[in-house]
């Protein structure tokens, strides 16, 4: 009994990857204008990549300052997109980022103004950057919460 009872605790600890919850990511950059037509996810990992980004962006070169330089050995760039909506009060957010040795999993928050609250009568697209830890694989995860 006493030669199985390490294999047994060996066998039980491999069985499955443990997500663990990471607060390793910061949200740099958020806006109800400029995001993509449709709702998805741009993963940038290098620093060319980037700086075409940024430059797409067509911002004031005040907000640029924003945008710190990434070390993109140990952080990703990850931009997330609510798509085009018919109003203002939209925005998208990470709500939490959780990493086990297989993916890195980002759980996103979408929010839409509240029933009967004025809005806005403009077309928008919500998006937001964030740095995120490097990872071979990003599971997106959504929680809508819209009013």
């Amino acid at each position: 009994m006493i030669k199985i009872l390490p294999l047994l605790v060996l066998i039980m600890s491999c069985s499955a990857p443990k997500e663990v919850m990471d607060n390793s990511f910061s949200v740099i950059y958020k806006s109800e204008m400029g995001g993509a037509e449709k709702s998805g996810h741009l993963l940038i990992q290098d620093n060319e990549t980037y700086i075409q980004f940024i430059e797409s962006l067509k911002l004031d070169e005040s907000e640029y300052a924003k945008f710190l330089a990434v070390d993109f050995k140990k952080k990703n760039v990850l931009v997330l997109y609510q798509g085009q909506k018919n109003s203002g009060g939209y925005e998208i957010d990470i709500e939490s980022l959780s990493n086990n040795k297989e993916s890195i999993v980002v759980k996103k928050k979408e929010t839409g103004p509240k029933k009967g609250e004025m809005a806005t009568t403009v077309i928008t697209s919500p998006y937001c950057i964030a740095l995120i830890p490097k990872g071979d694989k990003i599971i997106i995860k959504r929680r809508k919460n819209i009013h």
